[in-house]
Formats: C-alpha cells, structure tokens, sequence
C-alpha cells in the first residue's frame, strides 16, 4: 500500500493554535482579550477544518493550567486543594463581572474536574469523599449556568454546559432531548454536539435505543438543509463509538445515505480520515455477512475509493472502538505511529482479496488505484 501521510494535518494545526492562544492570554491575565475573541468565535460560529468551535478550543486552552494543577489534587484525593485551584478563576470572574466567556471557562473547569472525580463511576457507586467532591463541583457549575440563558447570550457554549449538566441533574430525562436539541439548533454545523446527543439517548445514559432512533430521525428532518441526512448518521455515530449495541434499531439504508450526505457536504481529508476510522475501525472486526454492523463497516471501501487521499494518523489514533481502552499515549510521535498502523491493518484487511494477488493499492491526488506490480 502506498498512501501519503499528513501530519501535522490542518485540523491538528488549528486546534493547537487556539488551544495555545487561549493558555496564553489566561497566563497574561488578559481576561478581557480572551472575552473578546471568545466572543466574535461565538458570534461567527467559528469553526476548525473538523468543525469544532473555535471559541471552545480558547476556553479549554484559558482553563487548561488550572485544570492540570486541580487534577493533581484529584489524584492526590485533596478536594479541597482542587477547589483552591479553581479559585484562581473565580478572581478572573470578579474582574470581568457578568462577562459569559470568564463565566463559561470557569464553569466548564467546574464540569471537567467534578468528572474528574467521578472517573468511570456512576455518581451513586463513589465514595461519601469523592461523590461529595462531585457535586460541589457540578452545584458551583450550575449555579454559573443559571446566570446566562444560551438563546438570550446566542452562546452555544452555553447550551453546551446546560447538556454537561444533565449528569448530576436527578430526573435528566426529562430534558436531555430538549436541551441538545436547543445545542444543535443554536450551532448545527458542530458535529460534536450531534455525537453527544448520541451518546446521551442510549439506555445507560438518559434515553433508550427508541428514544435515539427518534431523536435521530428527528434531528436529520431539522438539519436537512445543511446535512441532508447526515444528522441521522452523526448521531448514531455517536453512540455507537462507545456502544455497540447501538446498531439494533438502526435503518441501515438511512445511515449510509447519510455518510454520502456528509461526505457530499465536507468533502476535505479530515472528513474523509474520519468516516473511514469509524467504519474501519470502530465498526471493523468479525461481523456476520449480511448484519448491520457488517453493512457499515463495508462503507470504508467506497470511502477510501472515493474520498481518502492522504492519512491524517492522528484521527485514526484516537477513533475510538467500544470495549477497548483509548490508547494511553499522548505524544505526537506515538499517536501518529498508532494511528499508520491502525489505517494500514485496516486497509490491508479490507483489501486483502486485491492484495493478495500482487497488486498495489496506491492512493493520490486523483484517487485510489489497485496496480498490479510488474
């Protein structure tokens, strides 16, 4: 196989870019620079090549010293270190008071560190110490959300926060359709908010397999516009990236559809890389011929024929694939080592007829070609 490699690809570049520009002007204590650019992101709906909001990359970046210090408490079972960490951003509060972005970073630290606590435990099987720990955490948040409607502030951010809060919420399911639907509709091109909204309505969280088909269908029919029948296909997407028992109630034919749809929409090679990991590697493996989960993991060969041009090895190292642990490395080179052995298995797996023939799968510039050595 004979396939050019992008790394580091445009999407990887432009995180890093707002990632670090959001720790530097925290790290300046410019608090009223970083409101300002959260706030033009917000209001242009900025986006990475891979359509993640740009003003969510600053906030992460803003809170990103805090949050490494305060997940040291964490591991060190100090709670109330953690929230001593976290003080830090409640004083860039007082200086830009009723300010949502300075609100918003400190509210998603909130967020990220109560699940740091909870780690891969539901919040009734912690510890009195740890649960306790929890829900200061999640109160502190909610009480920040409470203060900025997302419609009202046109934020998505805050939507965003309204949805990390159904966790701790008692009866989430309630409103859990209705808050993500209030996420995607205020920014539809996000893919992570579909995906969530996936993750959300499976069983183990706060839905059922009914309510995600449902929601799924619904959710299509209100994007239609913008992603024809992608909505559908992103929010299975979602819950099948860590569920595989997902695929029961989907409609095949409508999911397919859907990928071409996506693909149609964002033809770049971060798409392409994408899609292809999902059918390749989070749908790969045994399957019987015939099945549902075989039907989409089918789909990586009109992707790779059609769409993949060059490897972005990132995207496949971090696909993620249900019952495994995501992969523990952190550094570039590791990452980008696991991601060319993840995409060529999967490639040489699925072309393994053609391969084993002599012949040569080469992908460039104008396609994919199968050329037969000699």
């Amino acid at each position: 196989m004979e396939i050019p490699v992008c790394d580091p690809c445009p999407e990887t570049e432009a995180r890093d870019k707002h990632l670090t520009r959001g720790r530097f002007l925290a790290r300046q204590d410019a608090w009223d620079r970083l409101a300002a650019e959260f706030h033009t992101a917000e209001r242009n709906r900025h986006m990475t090549p891979g359509l993640l909001p740009v003003a969510a990359l600053l906030a992460s970046g803003a809170r990103a010293d805090a949050m490494a210090a305060a997940r040291g408490a964490v591991q060190r079972t100090e709670p109330r270190r953690a929230r001593a960490v976290l003080a830090a951003l409640d004083l860039a509060m007082e200086d830009q008071p009723d300010c949502p972005a300075t609100a918003f970073v400190a509210a998603m630290a909130h967020v990220d560190l109560a699940r740091d606590w909870r780690g891969a435990s539901p919040p009734g099987g912690l510890s009195p110490q740890r649960r306790g720990a929890y829900d200061w955490h999640m109160r502190r948040a909610a009480e920040l959300a409470d203060r900025y409607d997302p419609f009202e502030c046109e934020s998505p951010a805050w939507a965003e926060v309204r949805c990390a809060l159904l966790e701790a919420d008692p009866r989430p399911g309630l409103r859990a359709a209705d808050d993500f639907e209030d996420l995607i509709d205020l920014a539809p091109l996000a893919v992570g908010h579909y995906t969530a909204l996936g993750r959300a309505m499976r069983p183990k969280a706060f839905g059922s397999w009914e309510m995600l088909e449902r929601q799924a269908r619904r959710t299509a029919e209100r994007t239609r516009d913008l992603w024809g029948a992608g909505g559908y296909a992103w929010v299975y997407i979602g819950a099948l990236e860590v569920d595989a028992g997902a695929e029961r109630r989907l409609d095949a034919e409508l999911f397919a559809e859907g990928l071409h749809d996506i693909l149609a929409r964002q033809p770049g090679q971060h798409m392409a890389n994408r899609l292809a990991a999902f059918a390749g590697l989070t749908m790969g493996g045994p399957a019987r011929t015939g099945s549902t989960r075989r039907r989409i993991a089918d789909s990586l060969g009109w992707i790779a024929q059609d769409h993949l041009r060059a490897l972005h090895p990132r995207v496949w190292a971090l696909a993620p694939m249900p019952g495994r642990a995501h992969p523990a490395e952190t550094k570039a080179e590791d990452l980008v080592r696991r991601g060319r052995i993840r995409a060529m298995s999967s490639l040489a797996e699925f072309y393994a007829p053609a391969l084993e023939n002599g012949r040569r799968l080469v992908f460039g510039p104008d396609g994919m070609s199968l050329l037969r050595d000699g």
